[in-house]
């Protein structure tokens, strides 16, 4: 806590009806603060409650943007300081309000600014609705300002945490909200019991499934050992006979025979049919002939198509030869190519002959518009010589003026006359020089005319020159096109013969493939009939040895089926003893666990039986001790309430209004109740009466409430010796002014607290300031008057009382 024994003066700058800067002492036991409405009263303790706390409390709960508002009007911004003996205080207590914002660093802390603000600063505004003020529940816990106000008095925050959470240990259902395990532990019991039923169910039907595949079994054994009894196996011995009877090798054995036979019928079916010796003989009579012919033909124009096709490749590098494809496809690529060869050179030359054309007329154009430029020349040189040599210099200079630019001195005309070109200028000048201004004019507009005209067409005539190919690639050009317009006509007098010939090679190369379809026809029926007498010799049935193909595949092929047969059946009964075996085996190893799941559920519903039973004793004990806690608080209530805050409540009310007969007091809370905030009258005989707000005059209500906040300022020590009151003697008569003055010295000179109060009547003013004054040595009264006429900033006129001996007395 910061001590305020430093606080020496209070420096305020443009706050709120304070104009201008005053400073008000405060370095007295008792202050007295006056002036007129308007002149800043309530502005100083508010701007005191600011310095100290940081906050001005009742002001922020009206309205929570009032830092927008509390600059004089007309000033920029505000200043609160609070000022030592020498200045000051550091950094602490200094605030500046500026556009809606509030900057500074409060001197008391959080907690002792807090107290401050709710037990030692009594704001006017306050004063009429304190009682309802500290009745009011709050929004966030619900509890009313005075209600936490008594339990931190009393230190009841710990026992009524312990209550409240012992509050569902009373009854079943809220303790299991208290303990979510209690709810657990008996769903948990519940479930458990659900939990052996169904394990009870499935272990009847593991049995019931364990019979009908042991039923399987027996069966699939009598049709696998139909003269061995199978009811003395027991269940590994009857896995280890079904591993030793082999089924599935004779299935695997049999099926892929029974495949190999199909595949051999399957191949035989897709030989070509057998020829007679007289077509193969004719065949071979035909290929003989086809080959003598085709290979004439490779000697004779084959050989020439060759040379023709190697020729051309000096053109077309990529032509193939015929070949490497056949006569026709070369003979047809050979064709294309040169075509679009010809086609290419012809347009080349078209095109080289067209620029050579264009380029003869432009070089007449160009000699034609030189010779007019040399004849507009003359024209203006003559006309020059009358209108002087420095005309003549303008009309030579104009033709070469293209921008603002001047190519005289390279000065840019447009920063000059930025709404005139160069040229125009130029042009009204020579205008001026001359007697026949416009015929001059238009010959320098003919003259630059013609300059354009004359780049225009020289430009064209580069264009058209950079178009043109050299005399050597035209020479090139023209033989190349000769090369391959004879191979052209070449190409079209063995066209027929690329035709024929191409016949020729496809017949020879068919009856080619004929014969070797005879020659593999012979060779894949030997293998096929080889292969069917060797699996004849395997299946036991040399008998067939002789016999054609289709008889050897035909017996064969029933006999293999019939095995097959056979042997899928035993498998089958093999396979359903060996499932239905197994499936025994995980029903014994799922009874095994389910007879486990079984004995657990058991043992864990006996724990949590256990558990629910030792949470019912501890739910007893904790309402054991909420009844006590419960008792405690209540006998702590009374007492303290009886014996402390009533009776001091008490003693001040009647002290300041001795003849009023009912006496506000809190009214006595029941045991269960948790809220102090009630409040009653009492009369002086003890008869209860209503509430203050119905029992007593608006005058006596103040007094209640005014004594109301110094019982609780009393009632917490001197954790902060100061009291500072806004006006609080509002319709107070005599009486109770004489006794609030003597309270007040009371309060100073017998607990040493510091009194702070704003006064506005005159005559109260001076009554106070006669009743407080000094009465012994080292007493002093401090009394402040503020002052401030229209337009004028506010003065300070402080008044400091110090004890005087009575000259009478003495």
């Amino acid at each position: 806590m910061n001590s305020l024994d430093d606080v020496h003066r209070l420096s305020i700058t443009d706050f709120r009806s304070i104009s201008g800067t005053i400073r008000v002492p405060l370095d007295a036991p008792i202050i007295l603060i006056h002036g007129p409405n308007g002149t800043g009263k309530t502005s100083v303790l508010s701007a005191l409650e600011l310095a100290l706390t940081g906050n001005v409390k009742a002001m922020r709960e009206d309205d929570a943007n009032f830092a927008r508002h509390v600059v004089h009007e007309g000033a920029q911004r505000a200043k609160v300081v609070i000022e030592g003996p020498l200045g000051p205080v550091d950094d602490r207590g200094s605030f500046v309000i500026e556009n809606g914002r509030i900057a500074g660093t409060p001197y008391l802390d959080g907690g002792d600014g807090k107290f401050f603000s709710e037990r030692c600063y009594l704001a006017q505004s306050m004063l009429g609705r304190l009682l309802d003020i500290y009745q009011k529940s709050k929004v966030e816990d619900g509890e009313s300002a005075l209600t936490q106000f008594v339990k931190d008095l009393l230190g009841l925050s710990q026992l009524d945490a312990l209550i409240d959470g012992l509050h569902d240990a009373g009854h079943k259902a809220r303790t299991k909200n208290l303990v979510p395990e209690y709810r657990a532990f008996e769903s948990r019991i519940e479930r458990t019991d659900q939990e052996i039923v169904l394990l009870r169910a499935e272990l009847a039907n593991q049995d019931k499934t364990r019979a009908e595949e042991l039923g399987k079994v027996l069966a699939a054994l009598n049709a696998l050992l139909p003269n061995d009894p199978s009811n003395g196996f027991d269940l590994e011995s009857l896995n280890a006979l079904l591993g030793n009877l082999g089924t599935e090798g004779v299935a695997v054995e049999a099926t892929r025979r029974l495949n190999d036979l199909r595949s051999l019928t399957s191949a035989w079916s897709k030989l070509p049919s057998d020829s007679g010796s007289e077509e193969r003989t004719q065949v071979e009579a035909d290929e003989q002939v086809a080959r003598e012919a085709a290979n004439q033909w490779r000697t004779t124009t084959g050989a020439e198509l060759e040379e023709l096709v190697a020729s051309l490749r000096v053109h077309f590098p990529d032509l193939p030869s015929w070949s490497s494809t056949d006569p026709m496809t070369a003979a047809e690529q050979a064709e294309r190519r040169i075509a679009n060869e010809i086609t290419r050179i012809e347009t080349l030359l078209e095109n080289d002959e067209a620029a050579k054309k264009k380029e003869l007329e432009l070089n007449d154009s160009i000699a034609k518009e030189e010779a007019r430029g040399l004849l507009v020349d003359a024209e203006i040189s003559k006309l020059a010589q009358d209108a002087g040599q420095f005309a003549s210099a303008l009309a030579t200079l104009l033709p070469h003026i293209h921008t603002d630019d001047c190519p005289v001195c390279g000065r840019d005309f447009s920063q000059v006359s930025p709404d005139e070109r160069l040229s125009l200028r130029v042009q009204k000048s020579i205008a001026k020089l001359t007697d026949d201004a416009s015929r001059l004019t238009a010959l320098a507009s003919e003259k630059t005319a013609s300059i354009s005209r004359l780049a225009q067409l020289r430009r064209e005539l580069a264009s058209q020159t950079a178009t043109r190919i050299s005399d050597e690639l035209r020479l090139n050009s023209i033989n190349a096109q000769a090369d391959v317009a004879e191979g052209k006509v070449t190409l079209a007098r063995l066209w027929q013969a690329a035709i024929d010939g191409t016949a020729l090679l496809a017949g020879e190369a068919k009856l080619k493939d004929r014969l070797a379809s005879f020659r593999e026809r012979d060779r894949g029926a030997s293998e096929l009939l080889n292969a069917a007498i060797r699996m004849a010799g395997e299946m036991a049935r040399t008998d067939l040895a002789r016999e054609p193909f289709d008889v050897i595949a035909s017996a064969l092929i029933a006999q293999a089926e019939d095995d097959v047969e056979r042997a899928t059946s035993l498998q089958t009964h093999r396979g359903t003893a060996i499932q239905s075996a197994l499936a025994i085996t995980s029903i014994d190893e799922r009874r095994k666990k389910i007879a486990e799941n079984l004995e657990k559920a058991r043992a864990t519903r006996a724990v949590l039986a256990g558990a629910v039973a030792e949470l019912e004793t501890l739910k007893g004990q904790a309402k054991t001790i909420a009844d006590t806690a419960q008792e405690a608080r209540t006998m702590i209530v009374r007492r303290v309430f009886n014996e402390s805050l009533n009776t001091l409540w008490r003693d001040l009310f009647v002290r300041l209004a001795p003849t009023e007969p009912f006496v506000p007091a809190f009214k006595i809370p029941g045991s269960d109740s948790k809220d102090f905030a009630k409040l009653e009258t009492v009369h002086r005989n003890g008869k209860k009466g209503g509430t203050p707000g119905s029992m007593l005059s608006a005058g006596n209500l103040n007094t209640a409430a005014l004594t109301l906040f110094l019982a609780l300022h009393f009632s917490v020590g001197t954790r902060i010796p100061w009291l500072v009151l806004d006006d609080p003697v509002q319709n107070m008569d005599e009486v109770h002014v004489a006794q609030f003055a003597a309270l007040l010295r009371t309060i100073s000179r017998a607990h040493g607290t510091k009194v702070i109060i704003a006064v506005h009547e005159r005559t109260l003013f001076d009554y106070l300031k006669l009743e407080l004054s000094p009465s012994f040595e080292k007493d002093r009264l401090l009394a402040v008057e503020l002052r401030r006429a229209a337009g004028e900033p506010t003065t300070v006129d402080p008044d400091l009382l110090t004890y005087l001996v009575d000259a009478v007395a003495a």
